[in-house]
């Protein structure tokens, strides 16, 4: 049992040591469990796992079924430091879901403007529209939650 797992064991109030000098497992993960860590991970916005599973061999720009990159997903949390790292890594700002959804499209559905900011820095367009029944652009996303603020962000002006 791993120090990890006893401390997560033993009974409140009682201290378990983890020996940090002691060899970790390098346990042989396939290419598809990499990559989809590398997705969860980054819904969560651990910088430090997305580094490491990076280095691992894991592909930053791979796509769900339905294409979702993990700059899409840290883009819905707004995980800024993960999107910086991620667009470093070669992801396009301009990666689209099957639906034409780009990770700016999610910043701007779940109001995170210092990710959205960022994006429109990095070339991501504010009016690309989308595929599916409503065609909105992220700006139009913005102005349907009256988020003036992210709206502006992306370049809208009254």
């Amino acid at each position: 049992m791993t120090g990890v797992a006893q401390a997560a064991n033993n009974q409140p109030g009682n201290a378990a040591t983890i020996n940090a000098d002691a060899p970790r497992a390098t346990p042989q993960y396939s290419q598809r469990d990499l990559d989809e860590r590398l997705w969860i991970t980054a819904l969560s916005g651990d910088i430090g796992s997305i580094t490491e599973l990076v280095q691992m061999g894991a592909n930053p720009k791979i796509a769900t079924a339905h294409g979702e990159t993990a700059l899409h997903a840290a883009a819905a949390r707004g995980h800024l430091r993960v999107v910086n790292f991620l667009l470093r890594q070669g992801v396009s700002a301009h990666s689209k879901t099957t639906n034409g959804w780009t990770p700016l499209h999610h910043a701007a559905r779940f109001g995170h403007v210092s990710v959205a900011n960022f994006l429109v820095r990095a070339g991501a367009n504010p009016r690309m529209p989308t595929r599916d029944a409503g065609r909105k652009t992220p700006i139009d996303i913005a102005l349907d939650k009256r988020d003036l603020r992210m709206a502006r962000v992306m370049g809208w002006n009254p």
